[in-house]
This record gives structure tokens, sequence and C-alpha cells, in this order.
């Protein structure tokens, strides 16, 4: 007993051990569709526990001075708009219910591990794992009456370190199930798969679209490929303060009655109406 007391002691001890961690990172998506522009962000991370705060630097995608924050593993996310003083709640509960409420369909999932010998230095820090993950799957959804069916294949490259655990599966990971067993298993093998505190990835996802046949003259592009870049520019230890995760006081929900209709697409991030 004592000596499996003194194993299981020196195993806590070996885990990582920190109060929170803070890390800045860039992302960019692009498209071989010339009509989807390029989008960027560049954004900084604070986590702690369960808690995390991502706060939008600049780029096109999200307007800079907002954040997010969530306190339970990213399961109810706020999202905020200090130039305003108005905050969205998104659910992740209810964004998964109909997602599972949905009539996708997921079919011939397929999934591949491969683990490359480059471990290269990003942001200060050598990475421990690199792993390739290759998924294919057919994908099949009716719109307006219209069957629309997708073949996807889908290339995960992610350079990580242990250095801090599984801190960001546990903080932006919350777990939740759609319902649709079919959804669940895709998304249970993608994040099944990342081990470790990712500093690099790059996500390559090709799509073949089986078109039904259409009377127009106008040709529809059957074939795309998005791909989306992710990389840690710098990552510390630090102190955070619980406000941090929390909506400041006096801040208005942006769904109230009484609020501007600007204010939603703000605060969800949709592009100004014309």
């Amino acid at each position: 007993m004592k000596r499996l007391l003194v194993t299981v002691a020196l195993a806590i001890l070996a885990l990582p051990s920190f109060a929170a961690i803070q890390y800045e990172f860039i992302q960019k998506e692009t498209s071989d569709d010339i009509v989807s522009p390029v989008t960027d962000f560049s954004a900084r991370v604070t986590i702690e526990g369960l808690s995390s705060r991502i706060e939008f630097i600049g780029g096109t995608m999200y307007p800079p001075g907002a954040y997010a924050v969530s306190t339970d593993g990213s399961r109810r996310v706020l999202f905020v708009d200090p130039t305003k003083q108005w905050f969205t709640e998104v659910n992740a509960s209810n964004v998964a219910t109909a997602l599972g409420a949905s009539n996708i369909k997921i079919e011939n999932l397929k999934s591949t591990l491969a683990t490359p010998a480059d471990r290269p230095t990003i942001a200060g820090i050598a990475t421990d794992d690199h792993t390739r993950l290759t998924l294919t799957y057919d994908i099949s959804v009716v719109l307006r009456s219209i069957p629309m069916k997708l073949k996807v294949k889908t290339e995960i490259d992610t350079w990580s370190t242990w250095k801090y655990g599984d801190v960001l599966t546990n903080a932006l990971s919350s777990n939740i199930r759609t319902g649709n067993p079919q959804i669940d298993a895709l998304l249970e093998t993608e994040m099944t798969k990342m081990r470790g505190f990712p500093l690099r990835q790059l996500v390559n996802t090709q799509t073949i679209a089986d078109l039904p046949e259409m009377r127009s003259e106008l040709k529809v592009p059957t074939t795309r490929t998005i791909t989306r870049e992710m990389e840690v520019t710098s990552v510390r230890e630090t102190q955070a303060e619980p406000t941090m995760f929390m909506v400041p006081s006096g801040y208005r929900r942006a769904d109230v009655p009484q609020t501007p209709k600007a204010a939603t697409q703000v605060l969800t991030f949709d592009p100004p109406a014309k």
C-alpha cells in the first residue's frame, strides 16, 4: 500500500502545474473558390482550468477589441463587444442538438494517423509530436428538397508540445454530443487524435460535390479546397483574475427587445447589412 501511494504521488507531481497560461496565435483561411475571400485573424487566449478568454486583436474575421469568455469548458460562450457594452450567448448544447436533429448523414468514415519525424521549434518551444490525421467520408443533406452529396477528404497536421498537458483540450472542448451517432463519431475521431498543446496546425479539406443535373448553362464547380493555418506566436504562464472570464457589470444582452438590430450583427460577427 505504501509503495502504491508513493507511485501515485510521483505521478501527480509529474503532471504540469501552473495557475494559467496565455498565448497568442494567428490564423488564416484560404480557398480556391474565387468567390470566397481570404479570412484571417490574430488573438490572445488566456486559460485557467475550465475557464477561457479569447481576445480578438486584428484581422478580417472578427472585430478587433471583441472577446469571448467561458467558465465551463466552452459549453456556454459569451461574445462581448466592449465598444457597445453588449454581449450575446452561444450555448454549445443547443447548437449540438440542432445539428443532431438536422438531416445530415455521414457515411463511409475512415481515418488514418501518421507521425512524421520532424520536430520543429515553434514560439521558442520544441515540439514533442507531429501527427497527421487523414479523414475521408461522404456527407449528404437535403436543402430545399434538393439532395446534396459531398465526398470529403481532410488532412490535419498538428505540431504539439506536452509541456502544458491537455490544458487546451480541457478548456476549449466541451465534449457535448449531438445525438447523431454519425456526426458524433466524426467529431470524436478528430478530438481523440489531438494530443498535447497544439503549437501549429495545418488543415486541408477537399470536397467533391455530386450535384444534380441542371438545365442552366451556368457551370458550378464541383471541387473545392479550403486550407486553414494556425500558429502560436508566443506562450507563457501567467496569473488570471476571475474577472477576466466575466462580462462586465452593466453590459446588456444583444437579444433584448430594446437593443438595436445592428447589435446582433456586431456581436455575431456577421457582415453589416448593405
